[in-house]
């Protein structure tokens, strides 16, 4: 059988065509190479730019002003009041759960309350036995204005007299304090006399209590 060879001079343009195509493709791979040292520089230049510029900002004692839109929506925030504290008439700490006594007729409670709404208004509301078995009205109402010079912090002194009765003596009773940022509803069938109308909050604290007759 005779092998056919192949003419000379087809091979010799299939190596030229080989070799010219490698060379464009040298030439691209050279250029996409230097492309990218490029934005690689260009990338490196702004960064130093930007440190040099803070720096200078910084030396000269210059402040950036804040994004006054954040300021904005910080202040639109309508945050709860949150108990704090909670003592008696003598300093001591009326500590939860408890069980508390609550003397008939007798007693103060001081409460440190704190809220970040400074213009509010708090309304302190005690509840004995609130929805046992259904929502009875709150047994003292007290309140403290936001004062001349308003404070996160504020304290409230508000009496005990009136929570526990003498029919109420003896223990397995549920105290609580609530305080609002404006003053509740109490007409309002889904939470009667301690309702508020959006976007007013509230938070509280309870105890386990047991009312006692002063001592004769």
């Amino acid at each position: 059988m005779t092998r056919r060879s192949t003419p000379r001079s087809t091979m010799t343009a299939m190596s030229a065509s080989l070799r010219a195509d490698a060379a464009v493709s040298r030439g691209n791979s050279r250029q996409l190479l230097a492309n990218d040292r490029r934005a690689h520089f260009l990338h490196s230049l702004r960064i130093v730019v930007v440190f040099a510029v803070a720096a200078v900002v910084v030396a000269a004692g210059c402040v950036i002003p804040p994004d006054l839109n954040v300021e904005q929506n910080d202040a639109a925030v309508n945050a709860a009041p949150v108990i704090l504290d909670v003592r008696d008439e003598s300093g001591n700490p009326f500590e939860r759960p408890g069980p508390r006594d609550i003397t008939v007729g007798q007693g103060r409670l001081v409460l440190t309350i704190s809220d970040p709404d400074l213009a509010d208004t708090l309304f302190v509301r005690y509840f004995l036995d609130y929805g046992l078995p259904a929502p009875t009205p709150a047994r003292i109402e007290c309140e403290a204005a936001p004062g001349a010079t308003p404070t996160l912090e504020r304290q409230i002194t508000c009496s005990l007299v009136g929570v526990c009765t003498t029919p109420a003596l003896g223990a397995d009773h549920v105290f609580e304090i609530e305080v609002f940022d404006r003053p509740p509803v109490v007409d309002d069938p889904t939470r009667l006399f301690r309702a508020l109308d959006p976007p007013g909050r509230s938070s509280g604290w309870w105890w386990q209590a047991t009312c006692v007759e002063a001592a004769r």
